[in-house]
């Protein structure tokens, strides 16, 4: 690599850095270029040469958070083999992506209009992976069929946003294990596990 192309991935790497903070900060609709460039200590039009305009600037730091979650997520899953430890690294290894990048959950789970098609594209992303696996794990009749793959996805990975953005939001709220623990009983045994309201 040249001293120049040094020079630009530098650039580029303090304008994503510089754009994660502010996101996640402030939204996406109150950051402009200048307030990107500024914080990186660019002059403004150079965010032009690296970036077409804001959006885009969001849509890759998102799809670099994704590509991270969702690579934390196939390190450490094998239903095939134990399910319930399966089940349990994965929600571990959401609850521990999500402690350790609080600001990319803030830009993941936005609740800001601006970035909703962001957020659609990355939560069907996910849960078209996740109906995979389930798919899967029906027709070796590991699960049960009744529970269709789509609709169990979709309320997972719903589920898995609306939590993990609540407990980024403040983490003292609930302890982090307390949080892998429920998400994983939850998944396994539904909201009721083993209640019996007689005892």
């Amino acid at each position: 690599m040249t001293a120049g192309e040094r020079t630009r991935a530098a650039t580029r790497a303090r304008l994503l850095a510089s754009g994660k903070a502010l996101f996640a900060a402030q939204g996406l609709h109150r950051i402009t270029t200048h307030d990107i460039a500024a914080h990186a200590g660019v002059a403004a039009g150079t965010f032009y040469n690296h970036f077409r305009d804001k959006s885009a600037l969001f849509r890759e730091i998102t799809d670099e958070a994704l590509a991270e979650l969702t690579g934390r997520l196939d390190s450490v899953v094998d239903f095939k083999e134990d399910l319930e430890k399966g089940v349990r690294l994965q929600a571990t290894a959401l609850v521990n992506f999500a402690a350790e990048n609080r600001d990319l959950i803030r830009i993941l789970f936005s609740r800001e209009a601006d970035a909703t098609a962001v957020q659609t594209d990355v939560l069907q992303l996910l849960a078209d992976r996740s109906a995979a696996v389930r798919r899967e794990l029906v027709a070796n009749k590991t699960m049960p069929a009744e529970i269709d793959p789509e609709v169990f996805s979709q309320a997972l990975i719903g589920m898995w946003a609306r939590v993990v953005a609540w407990w980024a939001e403040d983490t003292s709220r609930v302890p982090r294990e307390v949080v892998i623990e429920t998400l994983t009983q939850i998944q396994l045994h539904g909201t009721h596990p083993q209640y019996n309201p007689s005892t």
